[in-house]
């Protein structure tokens, strides 16, 4: 008789480690990037050059991690410093890029921190959900998120909204409005 209440409880405890490995996500910080961001378990960091459109070739860092659930999540740091003129139409260009993926749901101009962003969802070819948010800091860094997951599987709030965007001292970015300069503290 014992050991029939024994599988209940056994049973709780095998489906509980799933739901706990969908949960583990974790603040990851980039000093060198400028940048914080929720990720599920530490982030793949890969090296890029990302051509402009111009044909300029800038160095970037592409961080990215999977959960438990299929998801995967991005954050694209490019370094406009080498070709600050190019860096006015650097959103619009990540987002035409963006745009050609798949079936566009939402596309609006939207205020990260008071930094003005890009926010695209798009149905993709394959049936997955693209949500991307895109935007360029005062020190001329491009930052471009992607939360791809499964169709009936909404990204994380904790990655789309967790952004952060780091002065040289790790400080968080946030400006008064959106054209102003002067940060709140």
């Amino acid at each position: 008789m014992r050991f029939t209440n024994l599988i209940p409880a056994a049973l709780a405890v095998l489906l509980a480690v799933p739901a706990y490995a969908q949960t583990a996500w974790e603040e990851y910080t980039n000093r060198e990037d400028h940048f914080t961001v929720n990720f599920p378990g530490e982030p793949a960091v890969e090296t890029i050059a990302y051509k402009t459109a111009k044909g300029t070739s800038l160095p970037g860092h592409v961080y990215s991690a999977k959960d438990a659930r299929g998801g995967e999540y991005r954050v694209t740091v490019i370094n406009y410093a080498t070709a600050p003129a190019e860096g006015a139409t650097a959103v619009e260009e990540a987002a035409k890029t963006l745009r050609t993926k798949g079936q566009i749901k939402y596309d609006g101009v939207e205020h990260q921190n008071n930094m003005r962003s890009q926010r695209i969802s798009v149905v993709l070819p394959n049936g997955r959900f693209l949500l991307t948010e895109t935007l360029m800091d005062r020190a001329n860094h491009l930052f471009i998120m992607e939360a791809d997951t499964a169709p009936n599987v909404p990204p994380p709030a904790q990655f789309q909204a967790s952004l952060q965007v780091l002065d040289d001292n790790g400080i968080a970015l946030r400006y008064k409005n959106p054209d102003s300069e002067e940060r709140v503290r």
